[in-house]
């Protein structure tokens, strides 16, 4: 006997999303990156790395990427922050501080892109430095 795949209706699917919420991709790894997708971010710096001259320049470097529409900002790292978000403006890129009780990690500042872009290892998931 073939197993029948069940096809939810519109209407199921429509109180599904009610009752639940819209199904949202990937929410594990936008919680890690500050609301962004993995995908997307180009450069990226933890909350300890925020706190050197390398990662404050690793990531003023970063902004200097053509593909760069976004600067994120956790909320607990806006201060330590304050000279990217001076270039960031300098440049006239948008940044957003962000605050969200179930980001998880230690991404602390993220630059993200609007498409996907290849990037094999960010600054923040390299050795820590502490």
């Amino acid at each position: 006997m073939v197993a029948r795949l069940s096809k939810k209706s519109e209407l199921e699917k429509t109180l599904a999303a009610g009752i639940h919420g819209t199904p949202e991709l990937k929410p594990d790894e936008k919680r890690r990156y500050l609301g962004s997708f993995r995908e997307r971010v180009i450069q990226a710096v933890s909350f300890s790395q925020l706190r050197t001259k390398e990662g404050i320049k690793v990531m003023a470097e970063a902004l200097k990427d053509p593909r760069a529409v976004e600067l994120l900002i956790h909320q607990e790292a806006r201060g330590a922050a304050m000279p990217l978000i001076v270039e960031s403006r300098r440049r006239n890129l948008d940044f957003t501080i962000v605050s969200n009780p179930d980001f998880v990690g230690d991404v602390a500042v993220a630059l993200v892109a609007a498409d996907a872009v290849d990037v094999a290892e960010l600054y923040a998931e390299g050795p820590k430095k502490r």
